[in-house]
């Protein structure tokens, strides 16, 4: 059975973004395959990171795709800083 997965475009262009939209999206996306782009995430607040781990955990618990995508270097960093490895996410797969 194929899914569409649902795509969200991230952006934090500082630490005390928003993570709201996030927020909705992971709700409204329940129950299906998700792709988040990190293209636009210059810093990751510590709060986004454990909204995506968190998220992470729950759809893999479920058997639904969960990606991280485009992680640019500055956003590495940030993972590097809160206690990540820089490429935790580089493997994940939404199918």
């Amino acid at each position: 059975m194929s899914m569409e997965i649902q795509k969200f475009s991230l952006d934090l262009p500082n630490p005390f973004s928003e993570l709201e939209p996030l927020t909705n999206f992971l709700r409204g996306a329940q129950a299906q395959a998700v792709e988040i782009d990190c293209g636009n995430v210059k810093v990751m607040p510590s709060r986004g990171l454990q909204l995506l781990l968190s998220a992470e955990q729950q759809w893999r618990s479920e058997g639904l795709g969960f990606a991280v995508v485009n992680i640019g270097e500055t956003c590495r960093k940030s993972l590097t800083l809160l206690g990540l490895e820089p490429t935790r996410f580089e493997d994940e797969e939404t199918a």
